[in-house]
């Protein structure tokens, strides 16, 4: 076998694994009503970090969650500017889970669980950060809505939620990997 062989031989099998991998999580993520892994942007880690400093900033103890976390850079974002309180995220796919879990080893606030987030308890949650789809936003909503207590902030980056009121909108002037306008949504319960 020549070197050629040999590195078309690895390419089709990482070409393979990838296929599968994508097989795997469009199934899994009910033909796409989840949305894929994307990661957020460094400038808008910022633009997040400043929306929920009002809720971070207290001195009392605060439960975040991060439906769909990825990589979980939100959370570790947060969790380095606000380490006296606690980080939830949760992943269903394998590969952002064990990314998540990876980058945020060191971090004793920081909690990964691989989990559909639909069925996460959100009943001691005092902030939640999203990036949810369009697909998925009216059933979140829902679910949000009926758990999260009196005065929860929800930053949804990109999406509306039907359910809620907007208590502001900023606009970043910013684009995300699919040309989304990104703003930032921000609700009370």
């Amino acid at each position: 076998m020549s070197f050629f062989d040999i590195v078309s031989f690895v390419l089709i099998i990482i070409a393979v694994i990838f296929e599968y991998y994508y097989i795997y999580t469009l199934i899994k993520s009910k033909m796409g009503k989840y949305p894929p892994f994307i990661p957020t942007k460094k400038a808008m880690l910022q633009e997040i970090t400043e929306a929920a400093s009002s809720v971070l900033s207290a001195p009392d103890f605060k439960n975040v969650v991060e439906p769909g976390c990825g990589d979980a850079r939100i959370l570790k974002t947060l969790a380095m500017a606000y380490p006296q309180h606690s980080f939830v995220g949760y992943e269903w796919d394998y590969v952002p889970y064990f990314l998540a879990k990876l980058k945020t080893r060191k971090f004793k606030n920081i909690k990964i669980k691989r989990q559909n987030f639909m069925t996460a308890d959100y009943t001691s949650t005092h902030l939640v950060v999203l990036f949810t789809g369009n697909e998925i936003a009216q059933e979140l909503s829902a679910k949000l809505r009926q758990d999260l207590p009196k005065g929860a902030i929800v930053i949804s980056e990109s999406f509306e939620l039907p359910n809620f009121t907007c208590l502001k909108m900023q606009e970043t002037g910013k684009k995300n990997h699919f040309f989304l306008d990104q703003k930032l949504y921000i609700y009370q319960a």
